[in-house]
């Protein structure tokens, strides 16, 4: 055991690390040596393996649907699939039915259901409305604008705007 010294008023004293306390130390680093040697070297989980084992899991578990077909003449290429329209719903349910009221009878945004569109009645213009959003500089009506809602993908609003063309037969595939 040293003698304290004093620096600026505080005493120091340069003890050694307990013995046990150095031989913990020095173990950990070799034992992470080694692992890494034989991680990278001599396993067999490297890893590319893992994450292409990632990848075949979550494949499995959520596959890929079919890619979304566009149509020509801009018509919602889900009208009448069944499946897209029960999702639709549920989306339209989820999001749109706060503003567009829960039938889409309107509430704070217009009325879906009746046979007056503001911006257009075809599959092209609601979608592009949709996704596009409406701004300031598109309000008719005194109406407010909408958000865009670009984020939900094209599957989702194409699904609402099926189930919206269930509900409202002005909704026309194209002009």
């Amino acid at each position: 055991m040293k003698e304290p010294k004093e620096v600026d008023g505080i005493y120091q004293a340069d003890n050694p690390m307990p013995t046990w306390w150095q031989l913990v130390w020095l173990i950990s680093i070799i034992f992470s040596i080694g692992y890494v040697v034989y991680f990278h070297w001599y396993s067999e989980w490297p890893q590319n393996v893992a994450y292409e084992n990632e990848v075949k899991e979550h494949e499995l578990k959520f596959p890929a649907k079919t890619k979304l077909v566009a149509v020509a003449d801009g018509s919602n290429p889900y009208r009448g699939d069944a499946v897209a329209i029960k999702e639709g719903e549920a989306t339209y349910k989820q999001i749109c039915a706060a503003c567009h009221g829960p039938t889409g009878e309107g509430a704070v945004g217009p009325s879906l259901v009746d046979k007056d569109w503001i911006h257009g009645n075809t599959d092209k213009e609601v979608f592009e409305n949709v996704m596009g959003g409406i701004g300031p500089e598109r309000q008719k009506l005194n109406r407010g604008g909408m958000p865009a809602w670009n984020g939900l993908g094209a599957e989702k609003v194409y699904a609402v705007l099926a189930w919206l063309a269930t509900k409202n037969e002005t909704l026309v595939k194209a002009k």
